[in-house]
């Protein structure tokens, strides 16, 4: 009786009810622990490469992305589990990464730095700035702290000069100075800085983050975005210098299923920016479920082609993550039973393939089951995975996912 009450006063409760908080919160509890005890190094640094027992192989050089989405971990865990230690772990490591990685004569960060703290690779990457920033907000939101807003603000400022392409969307790399190096373009460094955009926007309120997360999800709606016959609409993955999509499977060209259920979410979360994102992701969806989702065993395949070449229906472990990640998300915006069920389905298959029972953590799967050998010896950072369990309740909570 209490149930249908509250479902009369909450609408939609009674699709949050639909989300097994319980097990999303134990697996984030589970996998963080894991990452809590191996990982952190007293100088605030991270050992991020262990093999699947968490024995650490060796690491001469750490690199951005790796180190940042740690700290977003460790940052995103504290909001659920503030006794645990993990925002005092998230504060050292991004200290480490504005005293190390970040560049004092150009701005923006170094894409590794040596054991000794010292710059190795000192190009720099878009795809690790996104990183950075949403690592950065990430802290400034559940911790505050001025100085981890007003580093957020001006590697905001230095990305927006930096890495914008004036053809749109963003370079993939930059040498130090941030003189554009050559090469094709890919939607991932794009996709990214809109999550970390909104993150910031989310957090700080800033208007230039919100300016550049417009651009940038205008740029993937009106020009990446490939519309179909049946309505949905997918992005491809790589394209040349002018941004044009590369023609097909032997060109290198592919449709990133994992991204596309990506997209969904963060396109679902962005309407808050420009209400036409929310219409983009649903074609986004309708598309990956169409073109990648296994509607008997649940999850999602890795690629599909534009060519006609057959997709490849291999079911990787990230993808699963960001598949069920969309699933709860549409599932709440729009309450569809067939989502729901989705969800259901793609969750079985997560805690009876992914879930390492043995050794703590998730199965590095690049083709499940893990039986027929298609998982590697390693322990896969805990990105995915606390991205998904961070949305899922906040969704229970009545949240923005």
């Amino acid at each position: 009786m209490l149930a249908g009450l509250t479902a009369c006063t909450d609408p939609d409760a009674r699709f949050r009810n639909r989300i097994d908080t319980g097990w999303h919160r134990d697996d984030l509890d589970a996998l963080m622990l894991r990452w809590q005890s191996h990982a952190p190094q007293p100088d605030g640094s991270f050992q991020l490469q262990f093999d699947r027992a968490w024995k650490p192989r060796p690491q001469p050089e750490m690199d951005l992305t790796g180190h940042a989405r740690l700290v977003y971990a460790f940052a995103a865990a504290h909001e659920f589990m503030p006794d645990a230690g993990y925002l005092a772990i998230a504060r050292r490591g991004v200290d480490f990464m504005l005293a190390r990685f970040r560049d004092p004569t150009h701005g923006g960060f170094f894409h590794t730095v040596g054991a000794d703290g010292q710059p190795r690779a000192t190009i720099k990457r878009a795809y690790g700035h996104a990183f950075a920033l949403l690592a950065l907000a990430e802290v400034y939101r559940v911790g505050g702290g001025v100085r981890y807003r007003e580093a957020a603000m001006q590697l905001c400022r230095e990305i927006d000069i930096g890495f914008t392409d004036p053809a749109g969307g963003l370079y993939n790399e930059c040498e130090r100075d941030f003189k554009p190096m050559p090469g094709g373009r890919t939607q991932n460094p794009v996709m990214h800085m809109f999550e970390a955009l909104l993150a910031l926007r989310g957090a700080s309120g800033d208007m230039l983050a919100e300016t550049i997360a417009r651009r940038l999800g205008d740029f993937a709606a009106y020009k990446l975005l490939q519309g179909q016959a049946d309505g949905g609409a997918l992005i491809p993955e790589w394209y040349d210098e002018a941004w044009l999509p590369l023609p097909s499977k032997a060109a290198g060209g592919y449709v990133d299923l994992g991204h596309q259920f990506e997209w969904s979410h963060l396109l679902t979360l962005g309407a808050s920016v420009s209400p036409v994102y929310a219409q983009v992701a649903e074609r986004v969806l309708a598309y990956a479920l169409a073109a990648g989702y296994d509607e008997i065993d649940g999850g999602c395949g890795r690629r599909a082609f534009t060519d006609g070449s057959k997709a490849d229906l291999s079911k990787g472990w990230w993808q699963q993550a960001e598949c069920l990640h969309a699933l709860l998300v549409a599932g709440q915006a729009t309450g569809r039973n067939d989502l729901w069920r989705r969800y259901e389905q793609t969750q079985g298959l997560i805690k009876k393939q992914l879930i390492d029972v043995e050794q703590g953590g998730w199965r590095a799967a690049d083709v499940l089951p893990c039986k027929s050998g298609g998982c590697k010896d390693e322990q896969p950072d805990p990105y995915h995975m606390v991205r998904l369990h961070q949305a899922a309740l906040k969704v229970a909570q009545g949240m923005p996912a």
